[in-house]
């Protein structure tokens, strides 16, 4: 009969071991609890403090700065020689009303001109059905934009225009202006757009304006109140409004107006303050 294997002895450095991570387990639990704790407080004493909540505004009255315009030049037809004269030839008497009105050589800008050729429709007839002598027409629909009216190719021209200058003035004054131009050319015309330029600046002044406005109507509501303002807790911009001039949207919503030459540019700040008893 075998002897039993005999038990192993403890290493020394077992129960020092085992000490420390007991030590280290409840360090950490006491840690957790100790910021639990702390976290919650600060909570509660956030609660109890008073404080108050205000948003200040500020408006400016602006003029843009720049202008800008589009216009397009078309012709459509079967001649392709006849499509390209008359499309020269009314550019250059647009060019000439425009330079005759005030505009620099660099304020006008022509895009290169684009030429489609549009192939005639093919008409393909019905299969014939059983007993028919001859199919049944039904009513074919043609894309003309892609196709040619007729049974011959036909050609479209076309050319765009942008006018951009810092005379918005005369920029408003050309999108009015009566423009008649022969040899079969249309012309077509964007609403003018007009815009704010070095708006960054602007924008700095403003909030500044705010903060200050929302910082008389936070001391406006607690006078009397033996309260005064403390620390600043929070500042958050709201959204800023480019509305035509004397058109502000009282709302919180943003907008930009892009279509007047005079303009107004509210921004909103809210702020957080503490109050302080007296």
């Amino acid at each position: 009969m075998s002897n039993p294997a005999p038990s192993r002895p403890l290493s020394p450095t077992f129960f020092p071991s085992l000490a420390f991570l007991l030590f280290g387990v409840a360090l950490a639990l006491g840690f957790v609890t100790a910021t639990d704790k702390f976290g919650r407080s600060l909570t509660q004493i956030r609660q109890n403090r008073p404080e108050i909540v205000v948003k200040g505004v500020a408006t400016q009255d602006l003029r843009s700065a720049q202008g800008m315009v589009g216009a397009d030049l078309a012709w459509r037809g079967e001649n392709h020689d006849a499509g390209r004269d008359a499309m020269l030839a009314q550019r250059t008497q647009l060019t000439a009303s425009l330079r005759k009105a005030g505009f620099a050589e660099n304020e006008i800008i022509f895009e290169a001109t684009t030429v489609r050729r549009l192939e005639p429709a093919v008409y393909l007839e019905p299969p014939l059905a059983a007993g028919e002598k001859q199919p049944v027409r039904g009513r074919q629909l043609i894309d003309f934009d892609t196709h040619a009216r007729g049974q011959v190719p036909e050609y479209v021209f076309a050319q765009h225009l942008t006018l951009q200058s810092a005379d918005v003035a005369r920029i408003e004054a050309f999108s009015r202006q009566e423009f008649f131009p022969s040899g079969g050319v249309t012309f077509v015309r964007s609403t003018p757009i007009f815009r704010l330029l070095n708006l960054a600046d602007v924008k700095k002044d403003l909030l500044e304006s705010a903060a200050k406005d929302a910082q008389r109507r936070a001391q406006t509501m607690v006078n009397g109140s033996g309260s005064h303002l403390g620390s600043l807790l929070e500042a958050a911009q709201g959204v800023i409004q480019i509305s035509a001039k004397d058109r502000i949207d009282e709302s919180d919503s943003g907008n930009v107006d892009v279509y007047s030459i005079d303009k107004t540019i509210r921004v909103v700040v809210t702020m957080r303050f503490e109050l302080v008893k007296e």
